[in-house]
């Protein structure tokens, strides 16, 4: 994946892990494989569900 770093937050409860994205002030569009390639926990941020606000 490429393109400007991104601030975003990493979150866990009850065994799921979140990675937050704030789209408000700058809209965040994200491809099905730049999805993918953040939640691997290999590769990626890992995490199980993205929220973009």
């Amino acid at each position: 994946m490429t393109g400007a770093p991104r601030a975003f937050r990493k979150m866990h409860g009850l065994g799921n892990d979140f990675v937050i994205f704030d789209g408000r002030a700058d809209r965040l569009d994200l491809t099905a494989a730049q999805v993918r390639h953040i939640a691997d926990r290999s590769f990626g941020i890992g995490c199980d569900q993205i929220i973009t606000l």
